[in-house]
């Protein structure tokens, strides 16, 4: 008898069982996450709060770089603004190095306490992308500053050598009237030589840096002007060779022939052209004439 009992006990017990496992397995998947220390949540404050601080120092330095770069392309009266621009990017780069210095020191520090924590990883991450945004920015200012100051350098040199290309003519010209000074002429030729492509070399810096900067373009135009005219007496200076009195006289003549011919050539088919213009507005009259059959006219009609 009582060795039913016991049986009987173990599945009533067995039952009662059954019935509360699915309750238990409830409550454990719906059971709260382990308690975090008091210590940590700390940790984490602190750290959420620093990167806060990094973060809000990053978005003042960004707001400064996003101001525009007020040149209006007038280097003859923007020096002092060229150096203030100068200043300022060495401004904005040197307190975004320190910003890079002070955070990197600071994630070594905290690093594995960032990575135990997925939280704070994102928030790293978003950081990181930002500072990447406010660098891409401040190397593009950077960039633009750099070609303004290299676009002033070359405008500086090549407005100089105006009245450098006039004495050299000058000069090669001089030197071109006599035969014994023909070495002399040629010294000079490899000098105006030197100096083009030293011209040419700032000319092209100027270009370059007028395609960073767009502002520059107006101011680009009058150096654009400079340079053909310089080149032509480029040109000039090393045609230049001695010749006798007489043939530069015929070579005058003979120049001077063939602007005549070129002009009576143009003359012959301006007269031309107003001849046949003529013709046509004759024709046209009289086929409006016949069109109407003298109506309107004081011609009789048949």
């Amino acid at each position: 008898m009582r060795k039913v009992i016991m049986i009987r006990l173990k599945y009533i017990g067995l039952i009662v069982c059954l019935m509360l496992l699915p309750g238990l397995m409830k409550a454990q998947e719906t059971a709260s996450p382990e308690a975090v220390s008091p210590e940590v949540a700390q940790l984490k404050l602190e750290i959420e709060t620093r990167l806060s601080q990094f973060s809000d120092e990053l978005n003042q330095l960004f707001a400064v770089c996003q101001m525009p770069l007020s040149f209006d392309g007038n280097v003859e009266a923007s020096q002092s603004l060229i150096s203030a621009m100068e200043q300022r990017m060495n401004y904005l780069n040197q307190s975004y190095n320190t910003l890079d210095v002070k955070w990197n020191t600071y994630y070594q520090a905290q690093l594995m306490d960032i990575a135990n924590d997925e939280d704070l990883m994102e928030k790293v991450a978003s950081f990181e992308g930002q500072k990447q945004v406010v660098k891409d920015s401040l190397d593009a200012k950077t960039q633009a500053v750099e070609a303004v100051m290299k676009f002033v350098e070359a405008d500086k040199y090549i407005i100089s050598q105006v009245s450098i290309y006039k004495s050299l003519y000058k000069k090669a010209y001089q030197l071109s009237l006599l035969q014994k000074l023909a070495p002399q002429l040629e010294k000079v030729k490899a000098k105006e030589q030197i100096v083009f492509g030293e011209l040419q070399k700032n000319y092209e810096q100027a270009k370059a840096s007028t395609e960073l900067v767009p502002t520059l373009s107006k101011r680009m135009d009058v150096l654009d002007g400079q340079f053909v005219i310089m080149k032509s007496v480029s040109e000039k200076v090393q045609a230049l060779e001695y010749k006798p009195f007489v043939q530069r006289v015929k070579d005058y003549v003979l120049g001077f022939a063939a602007v005549a011919i070129i002009l009576l050539f143009l003359n012959g088919i301006l007269t031309k052209f107003n001849a046949y213009r003529d013709k046509v507005a004759n024709l046209k009259k009289y086929k409006e004439m016949m069109n109407n059959q003298g109506q309107g006219t004081n011609y009789p009609t048949i």
